[in-house]
């Protein structure tokens, strides 16, 4: 799932978490208008005020969102770092990231925080956005990357980063794997994808070369859910939500909480059930507020070979020259399984070492030892905390079959992507008129890296997501980009679906 500080959701949910200690939340919780009086006027965290299709992108500083003016961000030792800065930083009264969910608007977390385990602290492996933060879950590395952009932007011989991912270690263990889109389109054998209104395809990470290679466990969704009901889903499956329920601002949170649902009913009724465990992990703060300061002692740098400069010697277009000792703020996780405590509320790790911490490594850690896969993939997946030291000995038979009706959407579903060529051109092809208009239930936006909030642009325009996008298999098909300042949303939408499906025709080469 994608961009929510784990305040956001839970914060206002006063978990008790039964014995290892409370959900560390922010209900009548409040930060100085000004740093330096931390006694004056005070800005509100509020409860319960959240929208559900937010107005506007949020704009917490996901990068240095704790540090005072002046402060060292860069290097290791850092400069002292307080929740007193918040304001500096995109904290400000009644804005959308300091605007928090109450436990009844959302539903599915509430019962899901009632009956498995929520991490009060699981951090962000960089603190930026999402792809670094993709690539540090899958690989352990961003390849010193700090911001949205390709490995050449890093000073790397290629657009696509080169370093070894899970995949390529599932693989070479024998171990079994799959990545399931959000849709049935643009697999091989399927037509290609037509777009219309919000994103029809959520492609993975191919920027990556240790996903792009892989093609051939790229699955789509529907299939998740006839394996989930027969029992014969892979060892470890990754699944990627569609673009409307990926809860990335500005779309729809309900629609998030619905996919939550519909996937662990599917787990939870299947025959492998008590052999299954499930992790809902965001993959960074996405621009909302989180009170806590994030840990910036005995993080070790990943000491990838993929780097292409020292770290602290990135070029400008990389990101900030950061040295990739520090993580992130808190981002949102849940673990739900048979053999999780009911209630938990997870806190630090045991180990590996005396300064671990649970972040987005965990997982990698995780699956290096549920299959015994011979090596870590850096420094920084063997130094997290691993998630297999918080089971239960024996799986729960008191897990529900059902969770709770998630809330209403606030526009109907977009129709399955294969259903959109049966639509009408005016529908296909709908004005920029048309596009604005129907952006109320949602659509993908957020402020750009440490900028004010600001409202969303609009489905007259392309997405950032998109353009990204967009550049990676401009590259890999050895073409120049499209102009998409000339597109409109849609317009975008199917180009990147027409040229993903050409992508993978070709076998999907990666350059």
């Amino acid at each position: 799932m994608e961009n929510h500080a784990i305040d956001q959701f839970f914060g206002c949910m006063d978990l008790p978490g039964h014995g290892e200690g409370p959900f560390e939340g922010i209900r009548n919780h409040t930060v100085p208008a000004d740093p330096s009086d931390p006694t004056g006027p005070q800005i509100k965290i509020e409860c319960g005020t959240a929208d559900y299709v937010c107005k506007g992108g949020p704009g917490y500083d996901t990068y240095a969102g704790k540090f005072a003016n002046g402060g060292s961000p860069h290097k290791y030792p850092y400069s002292a770092q307080s929740d007193l800065n918040s304001a500096l930083h995109g904290a400000s009264e009644g804005g959308v990231a300091v605007r928090m969910f109450s436990p009844e608007q959302v539903p599915i977390k509430k019962a899901i925080a009632e009956n498995f385990g929520v991490f009060n602290k699981l951090y962000c492996g960089v603190p930026s956005a999402s792809s670094p933060n993709h690539l540090v879950a899958q690989s352990g590395t961003s390849c010193g990357m700090q911001t949205n952009t390709l490995y050449k932007a890093c000073g790397g011989p290629s657009n696509t980063f080169p370093q070894m991912t899970i995949y390529d270690s599932l693989r070479l263990h024998n171990v079994s794997f799959g990545l399931y889109l959000n849709s049935t389109c643009g697999l091989p054998g399927r037509p290609a994808c037509e777009g219309h209104g919000a994103s029809s395809i959520t492609t993975p990470d191919v920027a990556m070369a240790g996903v792009a290679r892989h093609t051939d466990r790229f699955f789509s969704q529907s299939l998740f859910y006839e394996q989930a009901a027969s029992g014969s889903l892979p060892a470890f499956t990754w699944l990627l939500p569609p673009a409307q329920a990926c809860d990335h601002p500005c779309h729809d949170a309900a629609k998030g909480e619905r996919l939550q649902k519909d996937v662990y009913e599917a787990l939870r009724a299947g025959p492998k059930w008590n052999r299954t465990l499930l992790l809902f992990v965001y993959d960074d703060a996405g621009g909302y507020y989180d009170h806590m300061v994030p840990p910036y002692e005995g993080v070790p740098w990943d000491e990838s070979p993929c780097w292409a400069s020292k770290p602290g010697e990135q070029p400008s277009s990389c990101g900030e020259p950061f040295d990739f000792r520090r993580l992130g703020l808190r981002t949102t996780a849940m673990l739900l399984s048979p053999w999780v405590p009911k209630g938990a509320v997870f806190q630090e790790p045991k180990g590996p070492t005396p300064t671990s911490q649970f972040d987005e490594t965990s997982l990698l850690a995780t699956l290096k030892n549920l299959f015994n896969l011979s090596s870590f993939l850096t420094k920084r997946d063997a130094w997290a905390g691993s998630f297999d030291e918080l089971l239960l000995d024996a799986p729960r038979t008191d897990c529900p079959m059902h969770f709770p009706e998630p809330p209403t959407p606030a526009a109907p579903w977009d129709p399955p992507p294969d259903a959109r060529h049966a639509t009408s051109p005016a529908a296909t092809h709908p004005s920029k008129r048309e596009l604005v208009e129907s952006s109320a239930g949602g659509e993908h936006c957020s402020s750009p890296h440490g900028e004010p909030e600001q409202s969303c642009a609009g489905t007259a325009v392309p997405s950032r997501k998109q353009r990204k996008t967009a550049r990676v298999l401009a590259a890999y098909l050895e073409r120049e980009e499209p102009d998409l300042d000339a597109m409109n949303r849609a317009e975008a939408d199917r180009w990147i679906a027409e040229h993903w499906h050409e992508w993978l025709e070709r076998g999907a080469p990666v350059n």
